[in-house]
């Protein structure tokens, strides 16, 4: 997939997705259709909601394929276009809108898209053979959905490095069932920029992964005179 194509497509996103949220460059915030800061809480939220929607989505076209309402080639497709869209919608969020999207940016969420569809491709031929039924297919499509979590934090990440932030710290969600790999990242603390995964990377909860991330900048040390 170009860079090309993915602006292209994106333009197409943003003029019908980024009407609810824009980002503020001066202030590293993001503000409501009213002008309003939203909390971080609530960012993280609009992804979440795109990810159910998603979720609700893949589904429903597994589901139709279960039935033979879709063939194989159907269901790839709409499935490719579907996690698409959403994967770029969370890039553009975490990493500030449309603008901030430079061809580094561009070239990651490539890359990413171009994993998942290997993944989906061996879904498929699963399939085919006979080696998923309907609801193990059902309960493995949501997680295409769930990784789509990992776009907007390395979104994130990149550019809360981008405005001077050098530290991160790991953040359980309280309401959630974690692996170990996420409470050891957890409990290191506050630490240099890179020195734990982001949510969802190197974790056996993997696409599952309901972890955040919480980051600051490096103070300058203070000297007594």
């Amino acid at each position: 997939m170009s860079l090309d194509n993915l602006s292209s497509f994106a333009d197409t996103v943003l003029r019908l997705d980024e009407s609810s949220w824009r980002y503020d460059p001066g202030t590293n915030r993001y503000r409501g259709a009213n002008g309003r800061f939203l909390s971080q809480r609530t960012v993280e939220a609009l992804v979440d909601g795109r990810i159910d929607k998603l979720g609700r989505e893949l589904r429903r076209y597994t589901d139709m394929l279960g039935r033979g309402d879709l063939t194989l080639d159907q269901w790839q497709q709409s499935v490719r276009e579907a996690i698409k869209l959403v994967h770029v919608q969370a890039a553009i969020i975490g990493n500030g809108g449309r603008e901030s999207m430079g061809s580094a940016e561009w070239g990651r969420i490539g890359q990413r898209l171009r994993a998942e569809y290997a993944y989906l491709q061996g879904f498929a031929r699963d399939l085919l053979d006979g080696r998923v039924s309907t609801p193990m297919a059902l309960a493995r499509i949501g997680l295409y959905a769930q990784s789509v979590r990992s776009s907007y934090w390395e979104g994130t990440s990149i550019r809360q490095e981008k405005q001077g932030y050098s530290l991160m710290r790991r953040i359980l969600d309280p309401q959630a069932k974690h692996c170990q790999d996420c409470i050891d990242f957890a409990a290191r603390g506050i630490v240099p920029l890179g020195s734990v995964p982001l949510p969802g990377q190197r974790c056996a909860c993997r696409a599952n992964c309901r972890c955040s991330v919480k980051y600051f900048r490096q103070q300058a040390p203070s000297v007594l005179v």
